[in-house]
């Protein structure tokens, strides 16, 4: 009977795995996680530039509604009296000039004119508000033609500006400023115009 003598290698269970594999997985994972964090972060942020870019189209709306509000009072059978604390300017009351300010656009208790400004409607889109708050604006009265205080305008009775368009007809020229805070209330958007009035 003969022994069959068997190999057996010498190492026959492998090493001890030092644990390369698992650094390495977690190296990789640790890099694919700050990745997607930056793409989410960079996604926040493009978001909120695009929130902020639409509340800013929405406030230069609001604004031009309340531009149209005082356009139409103007325009009127008769014009309103002219009280400074009704945001109606005459042309010896100083307006405000703070225009971004949005103190200078606060609302008294209850809403409605006064504070220095005037409460444009505000606009709706089947009933439902369109900005935080009512947009507002103030008429200031330009001196007229030859008076020494409109060297600065140029703007009057008698033409809509020195040396062009001038005109033969009579009118009262109006500076118009309106505001709105937009959908949010924090995206202030300010829009001049003049106004002229026939006579």
């Amino acid at each position: 009977m003969s022994h069959l003598k068997t190999w057996m290698p010498a190492n026959r269970f492998p090493k001890q795995q030092r644990g390369a594999a698992l650094l390495v997985s977690l190296v990789i994972l640790l890099v694919l996680t700050v990745l997607a964090l930056s793409s989410m972060q960079g996604t926040s942020t493009q978001e909120r530039m695009v929130s902020a870019q639409r509340d800013a189209q929405i406030a230069l709306e609001g604004a031009e509604a309340a531009l149209l509000a005082a356009e139409a009072e103007l325009s009127g059978g008769t014009l309103p009296t002219f009280s400074a604390g009704a945001g109606l300017y005459d042309e010896t009351t100083a307006a405000p000039t703070d225009l971004l300010n949005p103190q200078t656009w606060a609302a008294p208790s209850g809403g409605g004119n006064g504070n220095g400004t005037r409460q444009a409607p505000m606009p709706q889109l089947d009933g439902v508000d369109l900005l935080a708050e009512p947009p507002r604006y103030f008429i200031k009265e330009t001196p007229a033609t030859g008076s020494t205080t409109n060297s600065g305008f140029g703007l009057g009775t008698g033409g809509v500006a020195d040396g062009v368009q001038q005109s033969t007809s009579n009118g009262r020229v109006f500076r118009v400023v309106a505001y709105s805070s937009g959908a949010s209330g924090e995206a202030g958007r300010a829009v001049e115009a003049y106004v002229i009035r026939a006579q």
